[in-house]
């Protein structure tokens, strides 16, 4: 007898081979037959006439390791069908850690304004440790016990997650678990030799690879050197590792350039003789026009090509919407943070900003650098990817910020601060306009995987300091997955079923995942193409996505017909 039967499903294998129709036997977590099993019988059966039967979808580029123990549901993946999500990304991990900087500051924001308050920042990087073990313990009831990466790995299964988690050893943790708080500078030769020796350890107790951060604020990845890199990357290359990163968008005097970032790692990389996978590759900043977008993922998919032509093994992941950054914001106030801190609301911040000197020191504080932000003449300020999205005064609805002020003549700051003035529960969308040629460009190409850059967690988490400066999942969190088998997905579905599992499983190195296969685990989605929806351009984006019918989680049923079971199934995988 079966644990499930999935009877008369349309099998994609995750291979890109023709799709067959069969039925799908597991047993004790793994898929036991594929066949004809009307004469067997099952504890379980789902009757998938119809409809598509999948691997589950793998996450390439995921932080859900960050947020796993604040936000222990994997809901928002699992009803999008992804089974597994990549952790660690961007230079960050939760582990290893050392005696004095605490690194996961990315989702956890009452933890950060306990252990460092500051109006100004709203993410940081290099966190006191003790400070930080206090903030986890009473925002989250969380006790901070690990150290080691090994540990962290038990941490995250004790609870056990919904979903499988892939982790990358982040530099950017092991480099300050190393260094401390004194960083931010190039390693001396016995700390390089100390960082060498964890990154092998933590490709010893099941890393997957190695990721880095480069932009400047993702301290302390940026003061690595190449020298520095190849040799960690080394260590991971001779145990079959992958090297994963957030490129710098700016050169290393500061000009924008993010084609100087993608050179910087994969000349890394290629010294190194390692995998390399590109994080999250978009234009922004690269074009002023649609036209020039679209030249810009022309220019950067050529340069990749020429890479691999070369002998580099590489790929990349991309966001598969230009309508959808970061997070969800409920209120504009969330851009103003530190002024909604001062004046104790977002209600009471637009009452000051009708009074001229609030206003002025709101300027002298932007313009003395203390709130990027919202300075224009910062590449990483909001006006160009925010549009108003609610506002009272319908003559500013769907005006991107920048734009806006060019066609009014205004100032950009001056002109948002009015628009906060006149409606304080105005709303603003992360969003890049004009750049849907551009986005489409990079998610067609073979080398390229859809990626959310998403958190663990459902689809109402908050991760703000309070409800006028709140942050909500990212839309492409929840339905990135059906955005790009709606829109960018190839010709052949089974191609782009292979895209999302098989595929990502190649890159990665992760066994027994990725297809569907007598013996592989039995990660399993069952979907109706014919009611895939997203609605993550709806007026509310937070919605789950439609046509996912059916999500197995090793052997587990964790979602049927579109709800979850409550089921606990997955676990942080070791490479080993």
């Amino acid at each position: 007898m079966f644990d499930l039967i999935i009877r008369n499903g349309l099998v994609c294998d995750g291979t890109g081979r023709d799709a067959y129709r069969a039925d799908i036997g597991v047993r004790d977590g793994r898929i036991a037959a594929i066949g004809d099993l009307s004469a067997q019988t099952a504890k379980s059966e789902y009757d998938a006439h119809g409809k598509t039967v999948a691997p589950g979808f793998i996450e390439p580029h995921s932080h859900a390791d960050l947020s796993i123990l604040f936000f222990p549901s994997m809901e928002s993946y699992l009803r999008q069908g992804v089974t597994t999500v990549v952790g660690g990304n961007c230079g960050h991990s939760f582990a290893p850690v050392g005696d004095e900087v605490y690194r996961a500051a990315i989702v956890d924001q009452r933890v950060m304004f306990r252990a460092k308050p500051s109006y100004f920042e709203s993410t940081s990087f290099l966190l006191p440790l003790e400070k930080a073990k206090e903030g986890l313990r009473e925002e989250y009831g969380i006790e901070m016990d690990w150290s080691s990466f090994s540990d962290y790995i038990d941490k995250v299964n004790s609870l056990p997650p919904d979903a499988n988690i892939v982790p990358l050893a982040g530099y950017s943790a092991i480099r300050a678990a190393v260094m401390g708080m004194d960083c931010l500078r190039e390693a001396t030769p016995e700390e390089l030799d100390r960082c060498e020796a964890l990154t092998r350890q933590c490709m010893d107790e099941g890393a997957f690879g190695l990721s880095s951060g480069t932009d400047p604020q993702y301290i302390p990845g940026p003061f690595a050197t190449d020298e520095e890199m190849v040799r960690m990357l080394k260590v991971v290359a001779e145990r079959g590792g992958v090297f994963a990163s957030h490129t710098r968008n700016v050169t290393r005097d500061g000009r924008p350039d993010r084609m100087e970032g993608y050179r910087e790692m994969l000349r890394q990389a290629r010294a190194a003789g390692v995998r390399a996978h590109v994080s999250h590759v978009h234009t922004l900043g690269m074009g002023a026009t649609p036209e020039a977008c679209a030249q810009a993922a022309r220019d950067t998919l050529r340069y990749f090509e020429e890479e691999a032509a070369n002998g580099l093994d590489l790929s990349f992941d991309v966001i598969p919407s230009p309508y959808s950054m970061d997070f969800t914001v409920p209120y504009f106030a969330t851009f103003l943070r530190p002024f909604v801190l001062m004046s104790g609301s977002r209600q009471q911040l637009a009452r000051n900003l009708q009074v001229p000197d609030f206003c002025k020191m709101v300027r002298l504080v932007i313009e003395n650098g203390m709130y990027p932000l919202l300075d224009p003449k910062e590449i990483t300020s909001v006006y160009s990817i925010v549009t108003v999205s609610r506002h009272k005064n319908p003559a500013h609805l769907g005006k991107n910020l920048a734009q806006y002020a060019r066609e009014l003549g205004r100032d950009p700051l001056d002109l948002t601060l009015e628009l906060f003035a006149e409606d304080c529960d105005m709303c603003g969308a992360m969003a890049l306009p004009g750049m849907d040629e551009a986005n489409k460009l990079l998610c067609e190409h073979p080398l390229a995987i859809p990626c959310a850059d998403g958190i663990s967690g459902s689809k109402d988490i908050s991760f703000g300091l309070n409800e006028d400066i709140d942050m909500m999942q990212n839309p492409m969190g929840l339905s990135f997955m059906i955005r790009w088998m709606l829109l960018h997905g190839k010709p052949r579905f089974e191609d782009t079923i292979r895209q999302i599992t098989g595929f990502v499983a190649e890159r990665f190195n992760i066994p027994q995942r990725g297809r569907l296969e007598e013996g592989y685990f039995a990660d399993i989605v069952v979907l109706d193409r014919g009611r895939l929806k997203s609605h993550d351009r709806d007026e509310n984006p937070l919605q789950y996505p439609e046509g996912i019918d059916l999500v197995v989680v090793n052997g587990v049923e964790t979602v049927r017909d579109g709800a979850m079971t409550g089921a606990h199934a997955g676990r942080m995988l070791r490479k080993n």
